[in-house]
Order: structure tokens, then sequence, then C-alpha cells
């Protein structure tokens, strides 16, 4: 489902009530879409700190609240689930010895694995996917693609994965001897994913139908969260309003539209920019990759500069009167 907040400038606090409402009424995948630069990761992360029970990380005591991992193409079942990976076996005196492979589980396995044996059933564990979109999530998911749907959680819903008459062993290269996902992995029911991708992705085609009803869609709009610009100070409002203007630029244009505006995080790099420099070093070369192909580029461009410089045309310059 979509979350329309069409008109509405919602706060990080807003956001964050409507997708925790989402969470209690039993939405256990949940995947916030957006322009770039709106900041979906920060809050994804500041809803796992609210509901999320609180496991020991070695590898980020930070992340005590949520686990996080970013997906990119490269990404497989192997590093998401489980699969074959270098360990290195120590003699009986503790030497190191010769390298072998063995069965390791993947993060989210492991993340499932710890929140089985020690979480609180009565408490919710969050797992992050940072561009969810931008891996083969058919490939990355594997069965697990069934385990996704609300009701098939828990261990009464085991499935049988690849790799399962194999040994699991742990980081430290030991066998585990009581494992609980002997006989089938599953996903405990108190754990939420929560994914972030931005529409625009070229890779966004790799999410496909069987995948996309399993989760819950939110949409966070460019024009929204601008609180986020308050520690801009005196350049706040200025910054808003070049942000504006450049993105009723965007709109305009025949084959761009909203999920193609610029989000405020972008701006907070005035914090050590000045308004040229965040034009030519980070705004122009995205928009220049917007717009490349199109054959009246050129002059998009200049309309793009424009409205974010705040100079208007002038009359018989030969821009004036082009249309979008």
């Amino acid at each position: 489902e979509i979350l329309n907040m069409d008109q509405n400038e919602y706060s990080t606090e807003e956001y964050k009530e409507e997708i925790k409402k989402f969470i209690d009424f039993g939405a256990k995948q949940i995947i916030m879409t957006g322009a770039p630069g709106t900041g979906k990761t920060f809050i994804a992360k500041e809803i796992a700190k609210e509901i999320g029970g609180e496991l020991e990380w070695k590898e980020n005591e930070e992340e005590k609240k949520y686990r996080l991992v970013q997906f990119h193409p490269s990404y497989d079942y192997t590093d998401f689930i489980e699969g074959l990976r270098p360990i290195e076996k120590k003699d009986n005196e503790g030497a190191d010895g010769k390298i072998v492979f063995a069965k390791k589980d993947g993060i989210f396995k492991k993340f499932c694995r710890k929140v089985a044996t020690e979480g609180d059933k009565d408490k919710k564990y969050v797992f992050i996917i940072d561009e969810i979109n931008r891996a083969d999530l058919s490939k990355v998911f594997g069965e697990l693609m069934y385990c996704l749907e609300a009701d098939k959680r828990g261990n009464r819903n085991k499935v049988l994965t690849p790799y399962e008459n194999l040994t699991t062993y742990d980081d430290e290269g030991k066998k585990m001897d009581n494992d609980i996902f002997k006989g089938g992995f599953y996903i405990p029911e108190n754990v939420i994913i929560i994914g972030t991708m931005n529409d625009i992705d070229r890779s966004v085609d790799s999410f496909d139908f069987a995948m996309r009803r399993r989760f819950r869609f939110i949409e966070i709009k460019a024009d929204e969260r601008l609180e986020m610009l308050d520690v801009l100070g005196e350049k706040k409002e200025e910054a808003i309003r070049r942000m504006t203007a450049l993105n009723n630029e965007i709109a305009k244009v025949k084959d761009l539209n909203e999920n193609y505006h610029i989000g405020g995080a972008y701006f907070l790099k005035l914090k050590t920019l000045n308004f040229d420099k965040l034009w030519s070093d980070y705004l122009k070369p995205l928009l220049q990759d917007y717009v490349r192909g199109m054959y009246d580029e050129d002059i998009i461009m200049k309309k793009f500069e424009r409205a974010y410089l705040n100079v208007l045309p002038k009359v018989g310059d030969g821009n004036d009167g082009i249309q979008d």
C-alpha cells in the first residue's frame, strides 16, 4: 500500500508514528520509497531505536537496537542467508591451521538466530535493508520468499535450504551442535524488516511482483521532513527556497516527475559548502544524469540552474519561450 501524504509537510516524528502504527497493526515488511536525499535510512534507524529490542553484536556495538545491511549488485544468497565460506581450522594446540570451506550463516540468518535464541518474544527486532532494490532479490531471498508472508513466520513454518544437509559453523570455526535451524530455517515472528529504495534507480526493475506484494510501501516526498535543515541556521530559509524552485522546474520536464526531486539531505552539505559549490559539485552532475539523452538537454539544464540560482530569463534571450 502507498501511504498518501500529499499536501502535508510530514516531519520525522509524524512519519515514525505512522510507520509504527502499521507495524502495530501487523506489518512485518515495510519499504520506504522516495526521491534521493529524503532521509529514508535515517527514519528507519530512528524507528528501530524506538521499537527495537536490544541485542549484543561484537561487530558493531552501536547497532544493538537494529541490524543494517546495504544491498548491491554482487549481493547474493550466501551473503544473506547461508553458504560456504572459508574458515581457518586450528590444530589441537590452538595454532593456525589450514583453510577449509564450511557452511556459515549470512547476516540475516545470523540475525534471526540471535533473535530466536537470545531475544524477548514480547519485543520486536528490526533488520534494515538499505538500497533493497539494488540486488537481485529473488536470488538473495531464495526460498525465504515463502517465510516473508505474515502467517508463514515461526518455527512451525520451516523451509529447507540448499545447504540443509551440512553442519553449520560459527564465526570462530566451531560446529553448532545445538542448531535451532537444524531441520529447516524460519523467520521469527517478531522480526521486522524495513527497506529503503529510490524509485528512479535503474535497478528498480529487479523488484518483481512476487516480492512487491510481500512489502508495504510508504512514499516519502522531497518537500517533507524539512526540519532536518534546522542545522543550517540562517541558510535554512534560502535552502528551502532554492530546493523548492528547483524541484518545481524538475516537475515541468516531460520525462521526469516528483521521484526525481532533490531531497533535503543534499542541502545538509551547506554546513561546509556554499550554494555555488553545492550546485557545481553535487546537484549539477546529478541533474545532468537525469536529462542525459534528451534532445533539449542543454536548455533544460539552464532552466534548472536558473531556478536554483533564482535567475529569471531575460526577454529575447532565446530560452524564455521554450516549451518543456
